[in-house]
């Protein structure tokens, strides 16, 4: 259990949200104002990279229009912590950033690189460091003009699925919520893990380690699941199924990754592992993950 707790603040801390999201000013901003829900645009330097390769372009614009339609749709259903949600383009919000009055919190998805410091370069005479693609969601806050990220919610890597925006928004929200509650990690943990054993745990066929029978599932973990295709969790995360819970791919911090078991419902996490064989290439559920899974549930 001390070991589950560790993991479970670990990838809090990570996520910024026990560092930094509940401070007061961000709670009362968030809480208060509007939230700002950043649209898309078509970037002129991609369009131009893409010019010649028009399968690709087209790809890139369908993106664009389609995030933009998604993210209309889902960002006023979920997102409640805040009175309202309105939405703007990149363009428009960096004018508003300049207004030093302004004060707002804000939700993006983004693509950056990181640079993370390395141990060992003061020995040769300078510090070393390495760079890292990351893509999340973003919440942050723009105040005294300037905006900064509270909490990232990091998305594997490959297509950003309706699922990826649905559990980001409500992951943000539900511990928002919490955090305003005055609820400890400890706590969360606790309470979380219980509901795991009345729900059925869907696991994607691809990315379970092939050479796990149905019956070594069972025995790491002894409660319902289901091996089902990639289609069926989108549609119970779209619906809010309360029969079921997903696991998710959770990049949290350099070498860092965590598989987490959300509640489609609030996007609560259930229970967590650290990162299972074979991530980088095929986000493998090892039997090892289940067997933590089953110790959040209470087996």
């Amino acid at each position: 259990m001390r070991k589950l707790f560790l993991l479970f603040t670990a990838v809090l801390s990570a996520s910024g949200l026990v560092a930094r999201a509940q401070s007061d000013e961000s709670l009362a901003i968030l809480k208060n104002q509007s939230l700002i829900v950043v649209l898309k645009d078509e970037e002129p330097d991609k369009l131009k990279k893409l010019a010649k390769k028009p399968g690709e372009l087209e790809a890139y614009k369908s993106f664009v229009k389609n995030y933009n339609v998604l993210i209309e749709e889902l960002a006023p259903k979920i997102w409640h912590f805040s009175p309202s949600v309105e939405f703007r383009h990149e363009a428009e919000l960096a004018v508003l950033v300049k207004d030093k009055a302004y004060r707002h919190g804000v939700f993006k998805h983004d693509n950056f690189t990181v640079l993370e410091h390395l141990s060992g370069g003061a020995a040769r005479g300078g510090a070393i460091y390495t760079s890292e693609s990351k893509t999340a969601f973003l919440l942050n806050i723009i105040s005294n003009g300037s905006e900064r990220t509270i909490a990232p919610v990091y998305l594997a890597p490959g297509v950003v699925r309706t699922s990826d925006v649905v559990f980001s928004l409500k992951i943000l929200q539900s511990q928002l919520e919490e955090r305003a509650a005055g609820k400890s990690n400890k706590d969360l943990m606790a309470e979380h893990g219980k509901r795991l054993r009345s729900k059925t745990l869907l696991l994607d066929e691809a990315e379970m380690n092939g050479k796990l029978s149905a019956a070594d599932i069972k025995q790491a973990y002894p409660f319902a699941f289901q091996l089902v295709p990639r289609e069926t969790i989108e549609s119970a995360v779209n619906d809010a199924d309360a029969r079921y819970a997903c696991v998710r791919i959770l990049p949290v911090t350099g070498n860092m990754t965590a598989l987490v078991i959300m509640d489609p419902v609030d996007g609560a996490m259930l229970a967590m592992s650290v990162g299972g064989m074979g991530l980088k290439s095929g986000n493998v559920v090892t039997k090892g993950n289940l067997k933590d899974f089953a110790q959040a549930a209470g087996k």
